[in-house]
């Protein structure tokens, strides 16, 4: 991405993204990507960045359904959602996603884009109401960037967007201002668009919802696993460890060299176990050496140790004991288990409140573009449903309730209103005809 203070000097708009900011976006994407600053020569990349975020993606959207009460919006929505299925762990890794509706002939469709690739301009009462985001493309020798401002005021209740267009020689800087119509891609954007009686932005942001402890001056979010990086990089070298323990203690044979045949000068080892065997010269005395290396291996206290940097992870990510460490050595009681799992609980509620707002404010830009463009006047309401997945288990909580229907305690509407997640109106549909003898909950009879 280009520096942010150059698209920031280039739109004349203040650049409130910190240099601390920046290097810690770089250093999360990094992690993201397995390429941390320790993961060199031996230390490999466990890769533990990325399972974490696409542990909480899943965690999230595990039982997530959506819909809006409007049909068009509905669908567009709908189109929407594969691409927030794909790019949701790396805005949990980064910290943050912004969604853009745009109009088109055919409807209205979105952009996703990480926190790292655009730039927050403004923020009133800690919400972002002003963000510019870049988009580059190479055509021959110039590199072109095309800038949309999207500046909201709530004293006009107005949405302006500006686009402009840089050429450059290279990839970062963005050189000269330039039409749009010389990238034929860009060539029917409006340089400047205006849209009135806006009640709130025409994009939305979703940040995860932790304070940001990098640059405490700082509206950006931070990603789930900041508070983690030391641990994880503690993981990544104690598993080089382990590694190098494995290998330093493989057993091998010390033997002179007269107890070899030779060729060519070579001694000749059994084909496939060349490793296991290693010549010397005879001993002092003149005698032959024949010794087995086979040392004790201290693999135990090094996996109990690479276990509880492990559960160091879980704890500073928000996710549960076994997540990504031995299930085995973290079921001691009934009740740790318990703690463990309201606060994966507790942290995931927190991400699905952030990911609500943000989706129900998406909805109602889309729902703008729709009435502007077809000169409707039709309001969209977002319902959204995340279950109780993570904390319960979904099979069991069925059987309890069931069970109630079976004693009379519980009426059946209700069993399957939750399982459907419907209406209890539109629960009563399912149940059978019981004017026949006998029904579903009745049992033997």
């Amino acid at each position: 991405m280009i520096d942010a203070n150059l698209i920031a000097t280039a739109m004349q708009v203040p650049c409130i993204v910190s240099a601390t900011m920046q290097q810690a976006l770089e250093q999360w994407e990094d992690l993201y990507l397995n390429q941390g600053e320790w993961q060199k020569n031996r230390v490999r990349a466990l890769r533990i960045p990325s399972m974490i975020a696409k542990e909480l993606k899943r965690l999230i959207l595990t039982e997530f359904t959506a819909t809006v009460n409007n049909a068009q919006t509905d669908f567009d929505f709908q189109a929407m959602f594969p691409m927030l299925r794909r790019k949701l762990d790396f805005g949990v890794a980064i910290g943050g996603l912004l969604f853009k509706p745009y109009w088109t002939t055919s409807g209205v469709h979105v952009d996703i884009v990480t926190q790292n690739q655009y730039l927050p301009v403004n923020f009133t009462n800690d919400a972002c109401d002003a963000v510019a985001c870049p988009q580059t493309l190479i055509i021959g020798k110039y590199c072109y960037t095309r800038i949309e401002l999207h500046k909201y005021n709530h004293q006009t209740m107005t949405h302006r967007i500006t686009n402009c267009c840089f050429r450059s020689t290279n990839s970062v800087d963005l050189g000269t201002e330039c039409s749009l119509a010389e990238v034929e891609a860009w060539a029917d954007i409006l340089p400047e668009k205006t849209f009135e009686r806006v009640q709130k932005p025409l994009f939305a942001v979703f940040q995860m919802p932790d304070a940001n402890n990098i640059d405490i001056t700082s509206p950006l979010g931070i990603s789930a696993y900041a508070d983690a990086i030391d641990f994880i990089r503690d993981a990544d070298v104690h598993w080089e460890r382990i590694l190098w323990e494995l290998e330093s203690s493989e057993r091998a044979i010390d033997a002179s060299e007269d107890l070899f045949r030779y060729r060519d000068g070579k001694p000749v080892l059994p084909k496939g176990r060349e490793r296991m065997f290693r010549s010397y010269e005879k001993a002092p005395d003149g005698g032959s050496i024949f010794n087995t290396f086979s040392p004790e291996i201290r693999d135990v206290s090094y996996f109990n140790a690479f276990n509880q940097i492990l559960r160091r992870i879980e704890n500073a990510v928000g996710l549960s004991y076994g997540t990504l460490s031995e299930v085995s050595d973290v079921e001691k009681t009934a009740e740790e288990i318990k703690a463990s799992k309201q606060r994966s609980f507790a942290r995931i509620q927190d991400i699905q409140a952030s990911l609500q707002t943000a989706l129900e404010q998406l909805v109602y830009g889309m729902q703008y573009y729709y009435n502007y463009y077809e000169n409707s006047n039709q309001q969209a309401k977002l319902t959204c449903t995340f279950g109780d997945g993570v904390l319960e288990d979904t099979d069991k909580e069925f059987n309890r309730r069931l069970q109630l229907v079976t004693s009379g305690i519980l009426k059946p509407e209700k069993l399957l209103a939750w399982y459907f997640g419907c209406s209890e109106e539109e629960a009563i549909a399912y149940l059978p005809d019981l004017s026949n003898d006998g029904g579903l909950f009745d049992g033997d009879t």
